[in-house]
């Protein structure tokens, strides 16, 4: 079996292994958050890392009931001083390897100019860890793929968790263990259900969605550029119906990444595009006329990272149906580093 794929199904594994230990992995941060009395923050990092600053700055604003709590920048918005930064703001940088230039360099320079950092990084001993004033190492993930996949979700998961338990209301336990249990169902049900709709035949594909959704549909974005070179867009749900469908075609899947509030909107965007010949693919907790992938209800979103899974397959089903090798993707390196 290809690494990436390996690494893909492992997630489950990875999920159990922060459900279990949770407690240690945030202590140091969730520390600092409730010390400092933290109520905002801003996550920084690049390539895949980016958009999973996008999920969490949205997250903590869903949680927070607010659009000014969570941000989120690139690297290099904060070295090239593209963007105002503020003292009562704990900035984040996000780096599996934690060697990334631009994030490690942007943590610098906040911490040079007295603002508080922290760090999320799957590495303990790397550039990043003496650039925070708190950190979490899921050191425990040994993704030898250059492609981030379980590296991605699970930082996400812990992540995400962290915010629950500081910033939301409930029991994190039960939300850590409803997590596991539904990875291994929607890792099982994608990949039985994307093999039968043989989606290596599709050459064009369209990610949907909004807020947290929208921050996993442009992860898939990159994962199945990464691993498959294949053409693919991510847009908000109805944005697209304003000019980018123009480019459907027969070939054409587009994944709705649907929430029980907008599922009615976001199907009449489905019924369009198979009015087009191309072929619709609904991830939603409401049953649906349309293809569909079944997740749990979440209207808060708190499993907005799974919304990748599905979209990580079709990378390697289409990367397996060109002859390509996910694990030797072209013109990249695991770690960018200028």
């Amino acid at each position: 079996m290809m690494i990436t794929k390996k690494e893909i199904f492992e997630q489950t594994m990875t999920f159990r292994y922060v459900d279990d230990h949770y407690d240690q992995l945030v202590s140091d941060m969730k520390a600092l958050l409730r010390e400092k009395k933290i109520k905002k923050i801003a996550f920084i990092g690049c390539g895949s890392s980016y958009y999973l600053a996008m999920g969490l700055a949205k997250h903590l604003n869903r949680l927070t009931k607010s659009e000014s709590n969570g941000f989120y920048f690139s690297g290099s918005e904060i070295i090239l001083n593209l963007r105002k930064t503020e003292k009562d703001t704990l900035y984040v940088g996000i780096s599996r390897s934690g060697e990334s230039t631009e994030t490690v360099n942007a943590l610098k320079k906040l911490k040079r100019t007295r603002h508080l950092t922290g760090a999320l990084t799957c590495e303990s001993g790397s550039k990043i860890i003496p650039e925070a004033s708190a950190y979490i190492s899921l050191d425990f993930i040994k993704e030898e793929s250059v492609v981030m996949t379980k590296s991605f979700t699970s930082m996400a998961f812990v992540f995400t968790a962290l915010l629950q338990d500081v910033f939301g209301s409930g029991d994190v336990k039960t939300y850590l263990n409803s997590i596991v249990e539904e990875t291994e169902t929607i890792l099982g049900n994608s990949d039985e259900f994307l093999n039968k709709l043989n989606v290596g035949t599709f050459d064009h594909f369209v990610f949907l969605g909004y807020d947290e959704y929208l921050a996993a549909s442009m992860e898939g974005l990159i994962k199945v550029t990464e691993t498959s070179l294949t053409e693919v867009d991510a847009f908000q749900t109805l944005e697209y119906r304003h000019g980018p469908k123009s480019k459907l075609h027969q070939g054409t899947l587009v994944v709705i990444s649907s929430n029980e509030k907008t599922v009615e909107l976001e199907e009449k965007v489905a019924q369009e595009v198979e009015s087009y010949q191309a072929k619709a693919l609904l991830l939603s907790s409401k049953e649906s006329p349309f293809d569909l992938i079944t997740f749990t209800p979440d209207p808060e979103y708190r499993n907005w990272f799974l919304r990748v899974i599905p979209l990580q397959l079709i990378g390697i089903k289409r990367a397996a149906f060109k002859g390509l090798n996910p694990d030797e993707p072209r013109n990249l390196s695991k770690v960018v580093i200028l």
